[in-house]
């Protein structure tokens, strides 16, 4: 994982992710448990697609990963989605189950750093068969 890639994706999945919470609280309005999920999987998808994007990562760089995402994500909703959604956004519980899910996808979700020694290890020994 290199800086660049990790400012590149993280200022990506800010604003992808400006635009779901933009389509789920303004336009569609979570007015259902299907909505929630659909929320919540998209929130997911995006973070995992990033993360998994940064390349093989350990678990503590996964940590930091998601914690620096999140606080990224919490400031930029103070500041922008917050000016554009009302800031009784932050009343939503949705939206605080939403990081949580962001943060825990990141972790469960990278490439593992671990994983990829056995897959390496295991090309290694079929190859002397």
């Amino acid at each position: 994982m290199t800086a660049k890639k990790f400012f590149l994706f993280l200022i990506l999945q800010l604003l992808l992710l400006l635009g779901i919470k933009l389509l789920f609280f303004k336009a569609f309005g979570i007015t259902d448990v299907f909505m929630e999920y659909a929320y919540w999987a998209l929130i997911a998808v995006v973070v995992v697609a990033m993360a998994r994007r940064l390349g093989v990562m350990n678990y503590l760089e996964a940590i930091f990963v998601a914690v620096t995402w999140f606080l990224a994500n919490l400031f930029f909703d103070l500041i922008i989605t917050g000016a554009l959604l009302g800031y009784s956004m932050f009343t939503r519980w949705q939206l605080w189950v939403g990081y949580l899910i962001m943060m825990l996808s990141i972790f469960v979700f990278h490439k593992k750093r671990h994983v990829q020694i056995r897959k390496e290890q295991a090309a290694h020994h079929h190859g002397h068969h």
